[in-house]
């Protein structure tokens, strides 16, 4: 029988916390949407599309969302809005994505696995939907120069395949951030794969 120091050590071991991300790195938060420089230099496909076709913010964040994440319209404008300004204001935030080692495993191929309440609101402030501080919009702040050490913390976890990147999800997110029904789509997602719940 295992004492509770060497049961405590493998639960931890075993948690989504203890692992760390493959890859991090700052992405500006002006060029968060633009095809060089953000969200699109980890996957490829994606940045392709965008430079053919243009996609706005929220399609980029469509394309980039696996199947297995909650609805992205979980937080009200509001909520969106102080996010921003917070972030304006010098607040530090992460995104992380996920990339499958089978799919090439050049950390081209990333979607989102935690930050998409995050990444739709700055989408939502990048095209125009509300103004920060009373009245001011992205389209007046974004030429002048006031972002220039403005970053977003990007990590990027590097999985086996999506079931291994949605249990981490999961764990990632049960009981603290995540309800059951927001949980769902991914439990979907799991038994669509053969796999427990």
């Amino acid at each position: 029988m295992k004492s509770g120091l060497e049961r405590l050590k493998e639960i931890v071991t075993q948690s989504a916390f203890y692992r760390s991300p493959n890859y991090s790195v700052n992405v500006s938060f002006k060029d968060l949407f633009k095809p060089v420089g953000g969200l699109l230099a980890y996957n490829s496909l994606v940045q392709e599309l965008t430079e053919e076709i243009a996609l706005s913010p929220y399609e980029i964040l469509e394309k980039l969302t696996p199947e297995f994440q909650r609805s992205n319209q979980k937080w009200t404008k509001n909520m969106q809005q102080c996010f921003v300004e917070n972030l304006l204001c010098g607040c530090e935030t992460k995104v992380q994505l996920y990339d499958v080692k089978g799919r090439g495993g050049e950390l081209d191929d990333s979607l989102i696995l935690d930050g998409l309440q995050r990444l739709t609101a700055i989408a939502a402030f990048h095209s125009g939907e509300f103004a920060v501080f009373d009245e001011l919009y992205w389209e007046y702040l974004k030429s002048g120069g006031i972002f220039p050490r403005l970053n977003l913390i990007v990590n990027i976890y590097q999985f086996d395949s999506d079931i291994e990147a949605c249990r981490f999800y999961i764990q990632m997110n049960k009981g603290i951030t995540h309800s059951e029904a927001d949980l769902e789509t991914a439990y979907c997602f799991m038994r669509k794969h053969g796999e427990k719940v």
